[in-house]
């Protein structure tokens, strides 16, 4: 149930999924003024969301800066979150374009920042291989030895991954605070989870959807067809954190 919910909320936040609609309803009308309105909406909403810089400047101020560990000791674990995987129908796995997270806990442990890893993320369907497991054999196959990776592979949501991930931290007594791993994108959302659960966690972003860059005088002005697609993700955080709040969950 919870699967079906997100990937429906997810459909109606979609900008373009919209203007789909819009343009579907445009043809369908008989109605002159309904149709000046719709045409005008969809222009509108095109001009905004396919605009390059107004979809930079909000992305950028929503991830956070990277984080340097460099110069602070080891700490007792690292938590990186699932995601970074997905399955063919006959379960063999692939790393995605979530696969930095995975990458950089795994430079994180090669390099002493972390003592241990925590691998949190369970299963996105009824009789689907789960993220954790996945993660935990890639991190075997790099050499990282099985009693440093504690595996956790129940959770759906962020929200689990924070309840299931403490109960691990718990029954060890582990040390805080843990360098908790994700999407630069997911980091505002997850760290305010993390913490409501009782962690005490340090944001390590990656795998950022985008950068301080230059804009050419086209991006202020011109709609970009990919970028409209680009905002789902965005949108997603933004109306996940809002619903946790309002579910008291950060």
């Amino acid at each position: 149930m919870y699967n079906l919910i997100s990937k429906l909320a997810y459909f109606l936040i979609a900008p373009q999924n919209w203007i789909i609609f819009f343009l579907i309803w445009i043809f369908l009308t008989k109605s002159k003024t309904i149709k000046k309105r719709l045409i005008v909406t969809v222009v509108l909403m095109i001009l905004f969301f396919g605009n390059e810089y107004i979809y930079v400047t909000l992305v950028n101020a929503w991830q956070p800066k990277p984080v340097d560990l460099v110069n602070r000791a080891p700490y007792e674990a690292g938590i990186v979150l699932g995601g970074s995987s997905s399955f063919d129908k006959y379960g063999r796995g692939y790393f995605n374009m979530s696969s930095d997270r995975f990458i950089e806990t795994c430079i994180l442990y090669k390099t002493g920042k972390i003592k241990r890893i925590i691998v949190s993320g369970g299963s996105n369907g009824p009789n689907q291989p789960r993220d954790a497991d996945f993660q935990y054999k890639k991190m075997i196959e790099l050499g990282i030895p099985a009693g440093d990776i504690l595996v956790e592979n129940a959770s759906k949501s962020t929200f689990e991954n924070a309840l299931f991930s403490k109960r691990i931290i718990d029954s060890l007594r582990l040390h805080p605070p843990f360098v908790l791993v994700t999407s630069a994108m997911h980091i505002p959302r997850a760290e305010r989870v993390f913490r409501k659960a009782g962690l005490s966690v340090i944001p390590f972003p990656c795998n950022y959807y985008v950068f301080e860059s230059k804009f050419d005088f086209a991006d202020y002005f011109v709609p970009a067809v990919g970028t409209i697609f680009s905002w789902s993700t965005y949108l997603k955080e933004v109306v996940g954190l809002i619903g946790y709040r309002v579910f008291g969950k950060v």
